[in-house]
């Protein structure tokens, strides 16, 4: 956002925190249909896909999952953009939630929650050269978060009294959707465990993951859950922003294809496709 660094400079001047810290890169999320003010409407589509195939693209390219779950998205989010003739000649720009934990005597109980902030290659037309792509920016990314976590809106709410800041934080979302998106979207992949969990003797199948939507943060959000042998994915959007919520979902199954075909070949394949279950519109 344009003035963060200078308010993150600030608040840790006041709070007398003077160590260096590298800049923020200079991303600019391009303008595409999903960003912009939001309604209180919410449309759904969620499925799955294998970890098994997931893994053997990140082994085969020496990349990890959460690199292969980004570049599915990025390609998933260049063919639908494709499709509406919207596709920004600049890579879309993604936050990418991160739990943090400072270990000092400051820490609170609960989650603390920061991002990373990275573009996506959804300009690039090749799909393995996607793939690389994500894997050299994605590390580029994580190296500076090592350094300097993200956290300037909390900087800047830490010198403000708690009633100003819950009325300050949605305006400036609103705002700042409006003028200029400082990112296009989120995208999350969570770790979770491989072995099938049970609930009242009953066994779960499928645990798809719904995450929020803000002004600030786009119209549409990806978050995926790995459980059980299945990659679990979880896709929320505005239908003011997002006409074809499920569109985006197929596209993922068929980015996933696309890598197993170009990088290793059928042997490598699970077989199992994305399975859809019957989405709502709220």
């Amino acid at each position: 956002l344009p003035g963060a660094k200078l308010v993150a400079r600030a608040a840790r001047l006041v709070s007398g925190d003077q160590k260096r810290r590298p800049e923020l890169p200079g991303l600019t999320a391009p303008r595409t249909p999903f960003n912009g003010p939001i309604s209180a409407r919410r449309s759904l589509s969620f499925g799955s896909v294998p970890l098994k195939d997931v893994k053997a693209v990140g082994k085969a390219n020496g990349l990890s999952v959460n690199d292969v779950v980004m570049t599915l998205c990025a390609s998933a989010l260049r063919s639908w953009l494709r499709e509406r003739a919207a596709l920004p000649e600049e890579p879309l720009v993604v936050a990418v939630p991160v739990a943090v934990r400072t270990g000092g005597a400051g820490d609170v109980v609960g989650n603390q929650i920061s991002a990373m902030v990275a573009p996506v290659p959804t300009n690039v037309p090749d799909a393995r050269e996607r793939l690389r792509t994500v894997g050299a920016t994605m590390s580029r990314a994580k190296r500076r978060f090592a350094v300097a976590p993200a956290s300037w809106l909390g900087e800047l709410c830490s010198l403000l009294p708690a009633p100003v800041t819950s009325l300050a934080t949605p305006a400036l979302f609103r705002l700042a959707g409006t003028v200029f998106p400082p990112i296009n979207l989120i995208i999350s992949n969570v770790p979770g465990p491989q072995f099938p969990l049970y609930l009242c003797g009953g066994r779960v199948l499928s645990y798809y993951p719904l995450s929020v939507l803000t002004d600030v943060s786009g119209g549409v959000n990806i978050t995926c859950f790995s459980y059980d042998g299945m990659l679990d994915f979880g896709i929320v959007a505005c239908p003011e922003r997002m006409d074809d919520v499920w569109g985006l979902l197929g596209h993922l199954r068929d980015a996933l294809d696309e890598l197993l075909d170009e990088g290793m070949g059928d042997e490598f394949r699970d077989g199992v496709g994305v399975d859809l279950v019957a989405g709502q519109q709220a």
